[in-house]
């Protein structure tokens, strides 16, 4: 007679899944309570969410973006809107979110999120949608003031249709592909982007540093927006 096996869980290979995202949770903990992180957090070809909790974002660096496209997890490919921003200043913080779906158990949403005067460096973006209230690009000037009124101390103009290959701030693009980029300072209102890909990398100052795991999705299970 064939003896039925029970099923069970193999704890030790739960424990090496779950082992680095604890790692990265003990660190990330670690580090704000100095309130600058040596960071470089990377998602790549997953749905998630990235906002700046309702205030502008400002890039003191400047930013430059051009179209381009993403590998999924499954395989297919997605038209992108890859940005690069050398510095984002948060002053309400920054959420993101993922939600992971698995069988039987369901959805899930994971979401990293600060309260405080956040500064990430050295970010870049793959986002299929993204939102402000309404932005504002300026140009580099020579003397590091304001734009003139007549545009007489400016060192590097807003370019609208650079080829993307010779933008600043981001990898060298396709050559002949439309980009534009802005290398002065400039400001966004109310950030929110639905995107697939994300590297933040250098340093990061999070303040108010909160980690929370939710059944189910939508923002009232954890999801920014």
């Amino acid at each position: 007679m064939a003896v039925a096996t029970r099923g069970g869980t193999r704890w030790r290979r739960t424990g090496m899944l779950f082992l680095p995202a604890l790692l990265v949770v003990g660190l990330l903990a670690v580090g704000s309570l100095f309130g600058v992180l040596p960071l470089r957090l990377s998602v790549v070809g997953q749905d998630f969410k990235i906002s700046s909790n309702g205030s502008a974002i400002k890039t003191p660096a400047g930013l430059a973006f051009y179209p381009s496209q993403i590998s999924m997890k499954d395989g297919t490919d997605k038209a992108i809107l890859l940005a690069g921003l050398p510095e984002a200043q948060l002053p309400k913080g920054m959420c993101i979110s993922l939600v992971l779906t698995f069988p039987v158990v369901g959805s899930n949403t994971i979401r990293l999120k600060t309260t405080g005067n956040t500064v990430a460096k050295e970010m870049t973006l793959s986002a299929t949608a993204l939102e402000a209230n309404d932005a504002t690009l300026i140009p580099s000037t020579k003397d590091g003031k304001p734009l003139a009124p007549d545009g007489s101390n400016i060192a590097y103009p807003v370019s609208i249709g650079k080829n993307a290959a010779d933008l600043n701030g981001l990898p060298k693009g396709p050559e002949g592909t439309f980009g534009v980029d802005a290398p002065g300072s400039g400001q966004m209102s109310n950030l929110q982007a639905s995107a697939q890909g994300a590297v933040i990398s250098g340093t990061a100052a999070l303040n108010g540093l909160g980690v929370k795991l939710g059944h189910g999705r939508g923002v009232d299970h954890g999801e920014c927006f």
